[in-house]
């Protein structure tokens, strides 16, 4: 066979089959694209909204007009400015959750060490209410004082109690040996400051300080706190914007105030917040 004949070969068979080739693949790449185009938008995968992590300039977008706290004393002003004096009636000073505080200051470790030097500066008073074994509470000392003197001011031993344990110490609790030995308590008056409770029974010889009157807050603080978990519980996938949240007229909030109780539930992590472009959106995870 002649060079002339073979390429005459070639041109008819082989330029033919790869024309064939390329027009197929043309076409299958076609009927993907509008295959593609035809499945609808619910189908398709969508990104789940970015779960981010409480910081106070946040919070404050939606739910208060102050000024980010930049340290621990400003963040338990703007939460002592939160609780509605009103619904306590003179019954109790202003009562600030210690995890509250992790909700408008970032830092944590910030937050604690801050924390301690005010107790050690004795500005605050940190306090067991009996609400959970490791949580605990934050009275303004000013505060503690005015309201024991305004409770207990006909028992001379308050005063001592104030003067001697309160003004001078920065625990939690106390113990039979230093309220015995160093302080010179008799076992009579220790049982005088627990009947007017500025002590409750932490131990066996040892004592929480405590607010006296505290239960009237543990009754409201309690049933607020349920009644926001349980509305954002019932509705739809467990999760509510915080917008919506703030208007319901829940009748257990109003003692101690809607934002109170958010600012609670976001501090000690019962609900996780999620930023969506409908806006805040808070949610229960278990």
């Amino acid at each position: 066979m002649l060079l002339r004949d073979v390429w005459k070969f070639r041109c008819r068979w082989i330029f033919p089959i790869k024309l064939l080739r390329l027009v197929h693949d043309e076409y299958t790449i076609l009927k993907i694209k509008m295959k593609r185009a035809k499945i609808p938008d619910v189908f398709k995968t969508k990104k789940r909204p970015r779960i981010q992590s409480q910081t106070s300039e946040d919070w404050g977008d939606e739910a208060a007009d102050s000024t980010v706290p930049s340290d621990c004393h400003a963040a338990l002003m703007y939460l002592h400015s939160l609780v509605n004096t009103d619904g306590l009636a003179g019954r109790l000073p202003p009562i600030i959750l210690k995890h509250q505080l992790y909700n408008v200051m970032t830092n944590r470790t910030l937050v604690d060490k801050q924390v301690n030097e005010l107790r050690d500066t004795k500005e605050i008073k940190l306090l067991n209410l009996g609400t959970r074994p490791d949580e605990f509470s934050i009275v303004f000392t000013k505060d503690y004082v005015e309201h024991v003197n305004k409770h207990l001011s006909d028992k001379p031993i308050i005063k001592r109690f104030l003067s001697s344990v309160v003004e001078k110490t920065n625990s939690v609790s106390v113990d039979k040996q230093m309220l015995v030995e160093h302080l010179e308590f008799k076992d009579e008056e220790i049982t005088e400051l627990v009947n007017g409770g500025v002590l409750n029974v932490r131990d066996f010889g040892s004592w929480w300080i405590a607010l006296p009157g505290a239960g009237f807050f543990i009754r409201h603080f309690t049933k607020g706190r349920d009644a926001i978990l349980r509305t954002i519980r019932n509705s739809k996938y467990k999760q509510i914007l915080l917008r919506d949240l703030e208007t319901k007229d829940l009748k257990a909030t109003k003692t101690l105030g809607m934002k109170y109780h958010i600012e609670e539930i976001l501090g000690s992590g019962a609900v996780t917040k999620i930023d969506t472009t409908s806006g805040l959106m808070l949610r229960i995870d278990r």
